[in-house]
């Protein structure tokens, strides 16, 4: 497999290693936005990553594991590249959730809400996730800032401004030398003029720091803001992105005032999006869940998704490149008609809609409507008042589907076979002669002036027909397909919700879901899943309650495989009951007095439970890892009606815990007992 990280000005692929370990190739993407065009970015992309690591045909799985930006990425145009590319997409991915992945901090049984800070060449991305523990990340709000390493470049260009030789380039020096200073007190690097001389150059971390103070404040400003802003509160912030490897920065967060208590990791940051990617082959099932997107950077801009439309080649687009894409398409023509359609329009529709149903004129209207028709044609199709106005343009480069019929003076040319606008008949001709056929006939050659359309008859059908492509009556049949049992079928319970997952035979394309509670009381229901959806969110997600469900899943295929058609069914038990505790200290007079409240969204009956007191950096897991300070009796629990117990907290110093277990831990009580979050059990 392959994970491949496009960003707007560096890229990065990750592969496993001969040696089992990941491989990370980072390639400067010259002048090519990796975000906003992916088809142009990702062939010099993979171009690198084979010269350095391998070329990914000798692999045996060419799935691509891609990360997507939270803030103007676009999916359908980033699988499109990589397919394009000859990969197969095995999931996209949103970035943060990629660095949570790589710092671990999306496991089974976790439940916190994290602030991802990915500070890269470009942009500043802040995203809040919250992670459960069934393994849903759920991305909770998200913003982009321009204070990426290009600004800070920028600044120390204006600092080194009257240090560089002329014709220095003062961003790529600011940029050498950035690098270069890393964690030292001064950096050293050559620079060139514009007659090619070489120059040294010397950059102080004090200039240094001078120069990206106002940066560095913004930036800890707008993590302070996240740290600050509605609910959830963040227990972690996660690092990532070149820049922030700077040690200032993590030291600069660990001081904000809001960031008091919270920890702060800072691990391989610059590929920490391909590393977290690329730890999905290993990983089970994750649902990731985004509010509502974030604009495009560019509306109406790029290919328009797969299954749209055909391919942009070089033989449809004469205008682009050697990649087969146009510079700099019009949105409206590359977003509803990548190909140019010439020919009459579709015999559905033979007649403009504005000519239907209007009555033929009689003898004198026709002849003055032909002289004003002749007069107009003289003066030019354009002229004011002209009958005819010109077609509205469709597109650059795109005809007309049919030109518009005018006459001219002095026209004796024979109308063509099937005219868009059937003329009217003369004035010494009846308007409707009777044929054999039953259908109006016209004499003579067609006048000049504006045409009319022939109003239809009193016991005929008010429009033409339309052609039949087959037979009258003969409807196509959609191809008939066969219900076929599906394999590992499993599923894993949300609270209310059930994540359905199974193992999809290659040539089905749907799949059909039912389910029936086992207590009764209705909630049955029969659906369709689509692959493509099911591929998307990582499963197929029904809303069941929290009762005993029977799930019975058949996959849609055109021929069977096993001679016989069947099902795949299976029983998942009732969600047992929540019960939630959060423990709080307060100091009084007499000391430390520890609280815990315990709350249960339904009724239910709370089994005897052991209040542990833990010493040090590391929470209890077990009644033998501290110390028992208070047991609560099993007793009755009301929905909604919290339950709190008070008890004295002895004094310790350093970090402390306070974490609930079951009295009999070997019975099994069918209650979940768990924090309302685990930053919260550490309470000292």
């Amino acid at each position: 497999m392959i994970a491949i990280d496009l960003g707007h000005r560096y890229g990065r692929v990750a592969r496993v290693g001969p040696d089992g370990l990941p491989e990370v190739t980072t390639t400067d993407l010259a002048g090519v936005d990796g975000v906003l065009d992916p088809v142009r970015a990702l062939p010099g992309l993979l171009g690198a990553s084979r010269a350095e690591g391998g070329s990914p045909a000798g692999e045996p799985d060419r799935a691509a594991f891609l990360g997507l930006p939270v803030t103007g990425g676009r999916e359908e145009e980033l699988r499109y590249a990589v397919e394009r590319a000859g990969l197969d997409v095995a999931r996209v991915v949103p970035e943060p959730v990629a660095v949570a992945l790589h710092y671990g901090a999306v496991a089974e049984g976790v439940d916190h809400t994290v602030l991802v800070c990915d500070l890269g060449a470009t942009t500043l991305d802040l995203s809040v996730l919250a992670i459960t523990p069934d393994l849903t990340v759920h991305v909770v709000r998200a913003v982009g800032l321009p204070l990426g390493g290009d600004v800070w470049d920028a600044a120390l260009a204006a600092e080194l401004a009257g240090g560089l030789p002329e014709g220095a380039d003062p961003l790529g020096a600011a940029r050498t030398l950035r690098e270069g200073l890393d964690g030292a007190d001064a950096a050293t690097a050559s620079v060139r003029d514009a007659d090619g001389g070489s120059h040294p150059l010397t950059l102080e971390r004090a200039a240094f720091e001078r120069a990206v103070a106002p940066l560095r404040e913004r930036v800890l400003a707008a993590v302070a803001e996240q740290l600050t802003g509605a609910e959830p509160a963040v227990d972690t912030v996660l690092l990532a992105g070149a820049m922030a490897a700077a040690p200032e920065l993590r030291a600069g967060i660990e001081a904000l005032p809001a960031a008091r208590g919270l920890s702060v990791r800072c691990d391989r940051p610059g590929p920490a999006v391909v590393l977290g990617l690329l730890s999905l082959r290993d990983f089970g099932v994750l649902r990731v869940v985004t509010g509502s997107g974030a604009p495009s950077a560019r509306a109406g801009a790029g290919y328009a998704g797969a299954g749209a439309g055909p391919l942009r080649t070089e033989a449809r687009f004469p205008g682009g490149d050697s990649a087969g894409v146009r510079p700099d398409p019009e949105p409206a023509v590359a977003a509803t008609d990548p190909e140019p359609r010439t020919g009459r329009p579709p015999a559905e529709d033979p007649e403009p809609v504005s000519r239907r149903g209007v009555e033929p004129p009689d003898a004198d209207t026709d002849a003055a409507d032909a002289d004003a028709g002749q007069r107009a044609g003289e003066a030019g199709p354009d002229a004011p008042g002209s009958p005819f106005e010109p077609p509205e343009p469709t597109g650059t480069g795109r005809p007309d589907t049919e030109p518009p019929h005018t006459a001219a003076p002095g026209h004796t040319e024979a109308p063509p076979d099937g005219p868009p606008y059937p003329e009217a008949p003369p004035a010494d001709v009846p308007p409707y002669p009777e044929t054999a056929s039953g259908g109006p006939t016209h004499a003579g050659p067609p006048p000049a002036g504006p045409t009319y359309t022939e109003a239809p008859r009193a016991d005929g059908p008010p429009y033409p027909e339309t052609p039949s492509a087959g037979p009258a009556g003969a409807a196509s049949e959609p191809p008939a397909l066969f219900a076929a049992p599906v394999d590992q079928l499993g599923a894993v319970r949300r609270g209310d919700h059930l994540l359905v997952v199974w193992a999809w035979p290659e040539d089905a394309l749907s799949a059909r879901v039912r389910w029936r509670r086992e207590g009764g009381g209705g909630g049955d229901g029969d659906v369709v899943c689509r692959r493509r959806a099911y591929e998307h969110d990582g499963g197929f997600d029904l809303a069941v309650g929290r009762e005993a469900v029977v799930l019975t899943v058949e996959a849609l295929v055109p021929e069977l495989h096993g001679g016989c058609e069947g099902a795949s069914s299976l029983l998942v038990p009732a969600a047992p009951a929540v019960v939630a505790y959060e423990p709080v200290v307060r100091r009084r007079l007499k000391g430390r007095i520890a609280s815990v409240t315990f709350t249960s969204d339904t009724g239910c009956d709370l089994p005897g439970v052991r209040i542990v007191h833990g010493l040090g950096r590391f929470r209890p897991t077990s009644t033998a890892e501290g110390t028992v300070l208070h047991e609560v009796p099993a007793q009755r629990l009301s929905a909604g009606a919290p339950m709190t117990v008070e008890f004295p907290l002895p004094a310790t110093r350093g970090p402390s815990w306070l974490v609930c277990f079951p009295a009999d831990p070997g019975t099994y009580s069918g209650i979940d007992i768990r924090p309302t979050a685990l930053h919260r059990l550490r309470v000292t």
